[in-house]
């Protein structure tokens, strides 16, 4: 029990640390350092990490902290109540619903029959284990300590009254003992009559430790197996002929006729919980929920504001995926339909209403304003760059060729005459310096 916990918690401690996982965790660089391991501590790891952050998601979503992607509501029966448009939107006039389910979670004992049934069709097709195959797995069971499929009852009563469940194994134990070292805890799929499937798995310890075995799943098969083989030696061509649904039918017949103590102390349960309340000791079958369907979003303050003194299960507004009994699905977020959270939800929608309509009602058309030539004039303008503000200056003396030309021989005029009057100046000015 412990020790071997303890055997199997420091295998995958050593494994972690053969791998270099150390330090702060990290979830990515975790699930790429076990691709490094041998296949059977691979496994080991890894089991121990999704029985880990299965506790971790199932305590987040019992204390309302659990934030994932669409939750899908899964029920035996479910059935669409009423209807009931809470708001319209007066700009577009989307209308808000909130719409009621009820739903149950009972499970009957003919289903648990026809599901142990089923179950044992796809094992093997159909062949019954030898007992050399039998007593290999009854010892590895005795190794492992892994309980057996079946029904079971509470050791102990709870609330006046002993429970009644079905178990069954995650993982199953027949095969090769790969299937063992997946599940090293044997986990159990636990399914009560009143509320159904549990989406919490229990150790075998903890099974053998709070409950004590009806009926295994293995003794009914093998019960049915033989009335079936004996009753087909005496009529098999009539037991050719026969369809499934039959086969069915007969096979809960036969279970219950075996098996009556077990069979009334589930349908007690099943019957007696047939309320939206608890009664005699059982959590109630049948409960109520209610969706905001439509248009969501503008309203979502009045959502939190109606919740927001109520219980943390019931404050966190989560978003939720329904298929009704008809075929219908429907999402939405998931609301509470007691008195007063549907009192608030009313009086915040009506205060929502009115913000909206005024908010819409300050909102005025205003005529355009005449355009202005000033900026329209410098919009259509071209902006000046460098090049172009050069190069227009330097085309601007291209302008005429004949003030040009003028220019030309009055410069060239003006310069022989200069050009002359030096010349004089400095011949004169050696004559006179000959006289000296």
């Amino acid at each position: 029990g412990d020790e071997a916990r303890m055997d199997m918690l420091t295998t995958a401690a050593d494994a972690l640390n053969d791998v270099g996982l150390g330090g702060e965790p990290n979830v990515k660089k975790f699930l790429n350092r076990i691709a490094g391991l041998e296949v059977m501590r691979q496994r080991l790891v890894f089991s121990l990490f999704m029985s880990t952050l299965d506790d971790v998601i199932t305590d987040a979503k019992a204390t309302g902290e659990f934030e994932g992607s669409v939750e899908d509501i899964k029920a035996t029966s479910i059935e669409l109540k009423s209807e009931q448009v809470i708001a319209t939107d007066s700009s577009c006039g989307a209308k808000t619903e909130l719409t009621r389910l009820i739903i149950d979670r009972g499970v009957s004992f003919n289903f648990i029959v026809e599901t142990i049934a089923a179950d044992a069709k796809l094992k093997s097709g159909g062949e019954v284990t030898s007992e050399k195959d039998a007593d290999v797995t009854e010892a590895k069971e005795s190794l492992r300590k892994r309980a057996k499929s079946g029904l079971y009852i509470s050791r102990r009563k709870i609330a006046g009254r002993r429970l009644v469940m079905f178990a069954q194994q995650k993982v199953s134990n027949e095969g090769s003992d790969s299937n063992i070292d997946d599940d090293p805890r044997g986990l159990m799929v636990i399914t009560r009559p009143n509320t159904g499937k549990n989406p919490c798995e229990m150790t075998s310890k903890d099974l053998h430790y709070k409950y004590d075995p009806l009926v295994s799943s293995e003794d009914i098969v093998q019960h049915l197996r033989s009335v079936n083989n004996a009753e087909s030696d005496a009529d098999n061509e009539e037991k050719k002929s026969d369809n499934d649904e039959h086969n069915s039918h007969h096979a809960i017949g036969v279970v219950r006729e075996k098996w009556k103590k077990v069979a009334g102390l589930w349908d007690e349960a099943y019957d007696k919980s047939n309320f939206k309340n608890h009664n005699d000791g059982l959590a109630p079958r049948i409960s109520e929920i209610g969706l905001i369907t439509g248009a969501v979003l503008h309203i979502l303050p009045a959502l939190e504001k109606a919740v927001q003194i109520m219980s943390s299960a019931q404050r966190s507004l989560r978003v939720m995926r329904v298929e009704t009994n008809l075929g219908r699905r429907i999402v939405g977020i998931r609301f509470p339909v007691t008195h007063d959270a549907i009192e608030r939800l009313m009086v915040n929608m009506s205060g929502v209403s009115n913000a909206r309509q005024s908010l819409q009602s300050s909102f005025v058309d205003e005529p355009f304003s005449p355009i202005s030539d000033k900026a329209m004039n410098w919009v259509t303008t071209e902006r000046k760059t460098m090049k172009s503000f050069f190069g227009a200056a330097a085309s601007k003396p291209s302008c005429s060729t004949a003030p040009s030309k003028e220019k030309r021989r009055n410069q060239e005029s003006t310069k022989s005459q200069t050009k002359k009057a030096k010349t004089s100046n400095i011949s004169a000015f050696f004559v006179k310096k000959n006289n000296y």
